[in-house]
């Protein structure tokens, strides 16, 4: 109660230091990302201190990091469990995450040529790390002497040329608003909800966190904003008029790769002007993700709270993709997550209507084959079927053309080699070994064999989510392409992963779905600073979870549960 009373104290700074966020990001925008005014006169005021070269590593990784190590030593010696002694080595790393994936798409001229990105991480970095070691001591003007080192850290990026003064404005700002918040942010107690999770003034953190996928959208002309919902646009335009559906394209060249079914469904959205459209595209997926915390993600917000939740989820990767393309993926998950991991009377409908917009999710019907699920496949097949049918019927002179080409014509979807294809086949393309088809194929069957026997197994523990979490995976695995947006079906074996007690895992994993990867490897190769072979790796990072998803999660989730029940038989019987 006190954390609560003292983080209220502090709010009116928080929200202004926030402000300046805001504003700062708000005028570069309108600058159309050009240096304004003040950036040209501290830059000319501060060129020529080369001595600044130094003090500049006072934020940067590699002097924060090893000060960071001896505290967390200090405070192991001192008798802190390693948990809480790693602590700021965790939230340091993850505001360097976090500033990275926001600002990513923000670039602008730079000082000495080229281009370099919004924000100074060493900025942010020298403010919220230095903050995290001076909050070890109780002297009151510690924070004067972290604002010291900030400033003059932030400074010395404007005189090497590194960066603008409002770059370096952000990052303080960023720091600041991580480090007043990681104050109020303990080690979460198994036992019951987090008092950040549970405040009401918690659902800040959506707030500002709905930036990180927003604020991009804006930087894109109109044309070019939200490109696959253009191809439902367009494709429901086609289908309203009895034109081939399968033959329009976008003005990028992009075809329509869904089944007839799914055409059928975009035909009222032609009709809404297509800005009023975007707006509630964006409004209808967060409608969406709030759904699949809810219903799918349960354990996740039981243990840290449903505004840290959908915090974490608005900065993630694949949510960030799927605003960015204005996707349908959340909505399948959501319907999907309804239909199988809550009992309801007219279940497998939802996973009829999912299979019949897109096809990858057929990988959950020989779960309940396996399982004998009877009435459950029924409602999927009938579902399905019809739902299939209807979009032929409507629409047959597309549906030809969809039956006869374009269902098995996988290079519409544009190069599948490219690092954004996370699955498995994307994988081996990649690689450049030869006869990829079989190898995928083979792959694909011995995947689904394994997951199928996962989710069995699962099912016979009473483990309904992990059952469906392990077959969510499955589905990224095996399809032929699965870009970053498709990998919102791995929230659900997140969740699982969490309702075994496996948080350190979880966190490891959640960490992997935020950062762009793909485009983090891509660079790396690009630039031959590492073995390519590492670079690939983290060109596959992503996906590689979702397959090792499919292997281990039962076997993780199903040890968890016998350990739990081995320790309450001893605890019953002592």
């Amino acid at each position: 109660m006190q954390a609560f009373k003292t983080f209220v104290r502090t709010l009116p700074g928080a929200a202004f230091v926030l402000s300046v966020v805001v504003l700062v990001v708000t005028t570069v925008l309108a600058a159309g990302g050009e240096p304004l005014g003040i950036d040209r006169a501290f830059a000319d005021a501060l060129s020529g201190a080369d001595f600044l070269g130094l003090v500049t590593q006072l934020g940067s990784g590699a002097v924060l990091y090893p000060v960071l190590i001896v505290v967390a030593v200090v405070r192991r010696r001192a008798g802190a469990s390693w948990r809480s002694a790693v602590v700021p080595l965790l939230i340091l790393a993850t505001a360097q995450m976090l500033e990275a994936v926001t600002f990513v798409t923000l670039a602008r001229p730079g000082p000495s040529g080229g281009l370099v990105s919004f924000s100074s991480g060493h900025a942010m970095a020298a403010v919220l790390g230095w903050g995290l070691v001076a909050g070890e001591f109780r002297r009151r003007s510690r924070y004067a002497l972290v604002g010291v080192v900030g400033l003059v850290v932030g400074l010395s990026r404007v005189a090497l040329e590194v960066h603008w003064l409002t770059d370096v404005v952000a990052g303080w700002a960023f720091g600041v608003v991580v480090l007043v918040v990681s104050r109020f942010v303990g080690v979460p107690s198994p036992a019951a909800p987090p008092e950040l999770g549970s405040a009401r003034w918690a659902w800040a953190l959506p707030a500002v966190a709905l930036l990180v996928p927003v604020v991009p959208l804006f930087t894109v002309s109109a044309p070019d904003r939200m490109k696959d919902l253009l191809v439902y646009y367009g494709a429901g335009s086609s289908a309203g008029t009895g034109s081939d559906v399968y033959e329009f394209r976008t003005v990028f060249d992009m075809p329509f790769t869904y089944p007839p079914f799914a055409a059928v469904l975009s035909e009222p959205l032609s009709r809404v002007p297509l800005g009023l459209l975007q707006v509630l595209w964006v409004v209808a997926s967060l409608a969406a993700l709030v759904g699949v915390a809810r219903i799918g993600m349960r354990p996740v917000v039981e243990r840290i709270g449903l505004p840290v939740t959908l915090a974490l989820l608005l900065v993630s990767a694949p949510v960030r993709s799927h605003l960015r393309f204005g996707q349908v993926g959340l909505f399948l998950v959501l319907l999907v997550a309804y239909d199988l991991v809550r009992r309801h009377r007219r279940e497998g409908v939802g996973l009829g209507v999912a299979i019949a917009v897109k096809l990858t999710p057929a990988v959950f019907v020989p779960w309940l084959l396996v399982t004998r699920q009877w009435r459950t496949f029924l409602w999927v097949l009938f579902a399905s079927v019809g739902a299939t049918v209807a979009g032929l019927l409507l629409l047959w002179p597309s549906a030809e053309e969809y039956l006869w080409r374009a269902l098995w014509d996988s290079d519409r979807f544009g190069a599948n080699d490219v690092v954004g294809n996370q699955s498995v086949r994307g994988m081996l393309l990649r690689s450049g070994v030869p006869h990829v088809s079989l190898l995928w194929l083979a792959s694909a069957v011995v995947l689904v064999v394994v997951g199928t026997y996962g989710a069995w197994r699962l099912s016979r523990a009473e483990d309904r989510l992990a059952a469906v979490g392990v077959l969510a995976a499955l589905s990224v695995a095996v399809s032929p392409i699965s870009w970053v947006h498709h990998l919102v079906w791995l929230f659900l074996p997140l969740a699982a992963l969490v309702a075994a007690r496996r948080y350190w895992l979880s966190a490891a994993w959640a960490v992997v779905l935020t950062v762009s990867l793909p485009s983090v490897g891509a660079s790396g190769l690009r630039a031959g600073t590492a073995h390519p072979a590492f670079w690939h790796l983290v060109i596959d990072a992503q996906g590689l979870t979702a397959v090792a998803a499919v292997l281990f999660l039962p076997l993780l989730v199903l040890r968890s549960a016998e350990s739990r029940s081995r320790r309450a038989l001893t605890s019953t019987s002592a």
